[in-house]
């Protein structure tokens, strides 16, 4: 009996009596929580970001504390031993990829990320993104996960943010953040900086060109069961960091934000990985085949519930490109940005991996391509573990150990220097990290406004709602730490301050543009969104 026949075999008895739902068939299970009104989220603990990484404070990623169902979770995935064997042999196919691609990434490094100019929002309004960035970089930009996009707003204008922040904490000296005694990422969401910042003309028209790289294919003809409007950017509104030479503190390990188990767990996210985890009508996995930048037949990109647990910094909209505004000049070892850049074989990696253990450890391997050999990796249904989620509520954390063949010692790639203005966008399935020390000269901060690019679904619109009344209130957003926040601060920003009608529509302070291009789905989304804010 083979080892994948035994792992089975002895979760065969739980198989056979479980009502399992392939993953294929997971539309029923999307419909019916498509426009569900969620109920209003509920005030979270203080806190700072320190309390949603345990990279951050002090944990471990091998201390799993998932409950013990997961093991269910897990086998429920597999419905068959010739899915488990189709599993195996897809595998070993990710392997070799990664091995390839690994290597490439050690080999290019940072020439690997696609930089663009951005050339004046006439152009961006009147060409379409092939037309100003090409064809080329649009198919890198795809392939490795993120973009540079240079000069979006004017230097001097990204430079004069960053003072006022500095003057807006001077102002209000009790104004929490990470590290506690010498903040560096503050729990700023409202300050007029920020504001003026998400709202800027030129960074919504970059948001908007970078989000048409994904596509709905039955948004066409009106058969989704959910739309997205990616001409409509949405406000989503998080932190910023002002980092000093010298620290060490803000070690953000690699990671994905926007979900942990949910990827396996919640049925529209775990249809996104179909083609990776699901047997084609050849009875095989066709792993290759899955697009990063599809929203789903369905919509189950949009409906994907990334926030079951209602973490700390748990991410409950759908946030298909993170991001930021640089403040600073910040190059390599200066404290800024790292990416995984490939993004098909790491996703696959990485929704696979739960499924296999090593016969060996690296210790008991003579050298690391023996460990790393498919032979070394077994197929085993025997526990609840999932790599990299070490407890509910909280995104996927990973390392060496938990993924090894990802090799992030090495492939973790610190972007090109950004200058003030210059925006970052990279994929919400995108392994990315902060460098663990900014070892620039003495003056030299790397400074950024968290700023993502999200477009209007059901979903982001009912969050907006809730985001516009902490707005109102001075209060942190509903996903991240509670507390009284900006609320009694002196000169903070207030939906007055906002006068462009593009800003404010992205802030769901007007209603939003419907436009004669659109599909009937995206009038419809936005002509519903519209009602409600009449």
């Amino acid at each position: 009996m083979t080892m994948l026949s035994a792992c089975l075999r002895r979760s065969a008895g739980r198989l056979s009596t479980r009502s399992s739902m392939p993953i294929a068939s997971t539309t029923e299970a999307t419909q019916s929580t498509t426009r569900t009104k969620r109920a209003p989220p509920v005030a979270k603990k203080e806190g700072s970001i320190e309390n949603v990484f345990a990279t951050l404070s002090g944990g471990s990623l091998t201390d799993l504390k998932l409950p013990e169902r997961f093991l269910q979770v897990k086998q429920s995935i597999i419905q068959s031993q010739a899915h488990g064997e189709a599993i195996q042999v897809a595998w070993n196919e990710v392997l070799q990829s990664l091995r390839t691609e690994t290597q490439e990434i050690e080999e290019r490094g940072a020439s690997l990320i696609p930089q663009v100019h951005y050339p004046g929002d006439d152009v961006v309004d009147k060409k379409s993104l092939e037309e100003w960035m090409g064809k080329e970089t649009i198919e890198q930009i795809k392939r490795r996960g993120s973009v540079i996009i240079k000069g979006v707003v004017p230097t001097a204008k990204a430079l004069q943010w960053k003072e006022d922040i500095r003057d807006y904490v001077k102002r209000n000296p009790l104004t929490k953040g990470y590290p506690e005694k010498d903040p560096m990422v503050y729990e700023l969401y409202w300050s007029k900086s920020q504001l003026d910042a998400r709202g800027h003309p030129s960074l919504l028209r970059a948001s908007r060109s970078i989000l048409a790289l994904f596509h709905a294919p039955g948004q066409k003809d009106g058969k989704m069961v959910e739309a997205a409007s990616l001409q409509n950017v949405v406000s989503y509104c998080d932190r910023l960091r002002i980092r000093k030479p010298g620290d060490s503190t803000f070690a953000l390990g690699p990671h994905i934000d926007g979900g942990g188990v949910e990827r396996w767990e919640d049925p529209s996210f775990r249809s996104i990985w179909q083609s990776i985890l699901q047997p084609n009508q050849e009875g095989k996995i066709a792993w290759n085949t899955h697009d990063s930048w599809s929203l789903g037949e369905d919509g189950q990109r949009l409906t994907a519930q990334t926030s079951m647990y209602d973490g700390a910094g748990a991410c409950s909209v759908f946030r298909p490109l993170q991001g930021w505004m640089s403040m600073s000049s910040t190059g390599a070892n200066e404290g800024t940005l790292r990416v995984l850049p490939m993004l098909q074989s790491a996703s696959a990696y990485i929704i696979l991996k739960p499924f296999f253990r090593s016969n060996k450890s690296r210790k008991e391997c003579t050298n690391e391509d023996e460990f790393l050999h498919p032979s070394n990796w077994r197929f085993d249904l025997s526990d609840g573990q999932f790599d990299g989620c070490v407890q509910l509520g909280r995104n996927i954390e990973l390392d060496n150990e938990i993924h090894p063949h990802l090799k992030l010692d090495r492939t973790m790639t610190s972007i090109p220097r950004v200058e003030p203005g210059d925006m970052a966008l990279w994929h919400c399935d995108q392994v990315h990290a902060v460098e663990s020390e900014h070892k620039g000269l003495p003056g030299q901060d790397s400074s950024v406004m968290y700023i993502p690019a999200i477009p209007l679904t059901h979903q982001n619109f009912e969050y907006l709602t809730y985001q516009r009344q902490s707005f109102e209130q001075g209060i942190p957003p509903p996903d991240f730490p509670g507390g009284e926040g900006e609320s009694k601060h002196i000169g903070r920003g207030r939906p007055e301050d906002i006068s462009d009608i593009v800003a404010r529509r992205a802030m769901g302070l007007e209603p939003f543009e419907i436009r004669p291009d659109m599909s009937a789905a995206e009038r419809r989304l936005v002509e519903e969104c519209n009602a409600q804010l009449a």
